[in-house]
């Protein structure tokens, strides 16, 4: 079989990881997805493989914010999270996590693990507060996610998730100003409309494309937009595109019980989400957008 050219370019010292690595050159190369970067499945003479992600642009902000996502999960120590290999302004270079059959237990196993995800928080011995955000933006889809540290989570989901993405499809000509209007009231009673959590790690994008079956048929998680901030917006997120099986909800609620009334927040949680895929995709969301907004106004 001849070797492949590389379909990103390669500099210098990506050239020399790549070489050093085993992948001077490639026996296969296939596309994933369809996301916001580039992403590659590469493989070498001796059929190992890595998931290459690519970025044209230069900055390399998107993709040193997903290997600092990538590495706060796994650090924890709870989900199956791919190793980051190498990093530079134009690639992101991590493991690739080879699907197997599911284990039975597989979704009670994501529940648990991802409750275990969720206890981590920013509280310390010497700070009993548990801020919410993250030190720095990064991004969920191909949309900048807005963090910073915030004492109050109302006013983070507010500021930097509602808010933020509001002023965005304002700007972008998707909402009108009474739309606008609604959701400001909508933040001003956020804190009548959501109980207090506390912070909790975050996936921060768990919809089913971002959920795995990895080695021995168990859980893994890619694509993070990890921050500190209320669990049942991971939860909520899980739902918004279908939802998984009754059983990973139920499983959840044994590893850690939820707030009474949870499922009424669900849409309002993926408001969020909602207003960032139209920022992104366009006016295809805009009725739900707006069905959303018209339940809690």
């Amino acid at each position: 079989m001849n070797s492949l050219e590389f379909p990103f370019p390669v500099s210098d010292k990506t050239g020399e990881w790549l070489a050093g690595h085993g992948f001077e050159q490639l026996e296969r190369c296939e596309v994933l997805g369809s996301g916001h970067h580039e992403c590659y499945l590469l493989a070498n003479s001796q059929d190992r493989k890595i998931v290459a992600k690519v970025c044209r642009d230069n900055s390399g902000e998107a993709l040193k914010a997903e290997a600092s996502g990538l590495e706060l999960l796994a650090n924890t120590g709870t989900l199956r999270i791919p190793d980051v290999l190498y990093i530079s302004k134009q690639c992101l270079l991590i493991e690739h996590i080879a699907e197997a059959p599911q284990c039975s237990d597989y979704w009670q196993k994501l529940a648990g693990q991802l409750a275990d995800l969720h206890r981590f928080s920013t509280a310390s011995a010497s700070n009993l507060t548990t801020p919410y955000g993250l030190d720095e933006d990064n991004y969920c889809g191909a949309q900048q996610q807005k963090n910073g540290w915030f004492e109050d989570g109302h006013d983070f989901f507010s500021q930097q998730r509602l808010m933020h993405q509001t002023r965005l499809a304002f700007d972008n000509g998707y909402l009108q100003t009474p739309w606008v209007i609604s959701i400001e009231s909508i933040c001003e009673r956020l804190a009548e409309l959501v109980p207090w959590q506390p912070a909790s790690l975050l996936h921060g994008d768990l919809w089913p494309g971002n959920i795995l079956i990895g080695e021995q048929g168990q859980p893994a998680l890619i694509d993070p937009a990890v921050y500190y901030g209320w669990r049942e917006t991971d939860i909520a997120m899980s739902l918004l595109f279908g939802g998984l099986p009754h059983d990973f909800y139920l499983s959840y609620d044994e590893h850690w019980p939820m707030e009474a009334g949870w499922r009424s927040r669900m849409s309002l949680y993926n408001l969020y989400h909602l207003l960032n895929h139209l920022n992104i995709f366009g006016e295809s969301y805009l009725d739900q957008v707006h069905q959303t907004i018209a339940k809690y106004a």
